[in-house]
């Protein structure tokens, strides 16, 4: 990428010199970016495992069509520089059935750059992509300094063109809008929704229901639901379980440290320009 570890490693930063969203697409690899939007999004809407080679490439060619929107569209500078991208880093659980995994995300992050508002702003969730139109949406700054390696650093970007694509105002978007696999995009909102990956403090994603309590099911009865695929977790697991939320809760609570002294730490480098 063009925006080189030189620039976020200045000890002094003039606004001027902070990127847009749309610089930053700007010098991207166009393939790469798009190949992290659609490992990291779009093979998580509905139908997409699914979906033939032919269908695949077409979802491919209108993300492309969306980013040639994106980079030719207007953008007022002035409109966006109080507001900026920053990585953030969470950690997600996922149970089933006797196992759990830790999912580590790498996503883009709004914080108001407006003095005094930083920590009140961040603490109260940011903001989102999808308030905005395209045109202000790019014109807010990135930053990526941070312990990132070139792929994280196309996952935020990955992150930002989905919110985007996904959750800005239909109509302000105009016929660029992105619809995977033939739908449309205010109908791509709707699905892919939840599959967008919002900022959560601790989550804790389960594929069971609740289930009642190993005593209250009888001997027999475990037996007959165990042959029928039925299961009900022994307090051992879901104390295991409990522990490792817990676990990732912290690192979760590490995370928002860090992002909040890396906002902290521009905020120190542009008011020393």
């Amino acid at each position: 990428m063009l925006c080189s570890d030189l620039l976020w490693d200045a000890q002094s930063v003039s606004r001027k010199q902070v990127p847009t969203l749309q610089d930053a697409f700007l010098c991207c690899d166009r393939e790469t970016l798009l190949s992290m939007v659609e490992q990291g999004y779009a093979r998580h809407l509905p139908g997409w495992g699914q979906s033939t080679p032919q269908q695949r490439r077409v979802a491919r060619k209108r993300m492309g069509r969306a980013l040639d929107a994106m980079l030719d569209c207007v953008v007022k500078r002035k409109s966006g520089k109080a507001l900026c991208v920053f990585p953030e880093e969470r950690f997600v659980v996922h149970a089933r059935r006797g196992q759990a995994s830790i999912e580590r995300l790498v996503q883009a992050r709004v914080a108001d750059l407006s003095a005094g508002a930083v920590r009140q702003d961040v603490s109260e969730g940011g903001r989102l992509f999808g308030c905005v139109p395209w045109s202000q949406g790019l014109s807010y700054r990135v930053w990526l300094e941070g312990p990132w390696d070139c792929c994280e650093r196309y996952m935020v970007l990955a992150s930002a063109f989905w919110h985007l694509t996904h959750q800005a105002p239909a109509s302000r978007q105009g016929d660029s809008s992105l619809g995977i696999l033939g739908t449309s995009s205010e109908s791509a909102t709707s699905k892919a929704g939840a599959q967008s990956l919002p900022r959560s403090d601790c989550s804790f994603v389960s594929c069971e229901e609740a289930f009642p309590s190993a005593d209250s099911v009888g001997r027999l009865a475990a037996v007959r639901a165990a042959s029928m695929g039925l299961y009900v977790p022994d307090a051992l697991e879901e104390a295991c379980q409990e522990r490792l939320i817990a676990r990732v809760d912290r690192l979760n609570q590490v995370c928002e440290g860090d992002f909040l002294n890396r906002v902290e730490n521009l905020m120190g480098r542009l008011q020393a320009a």
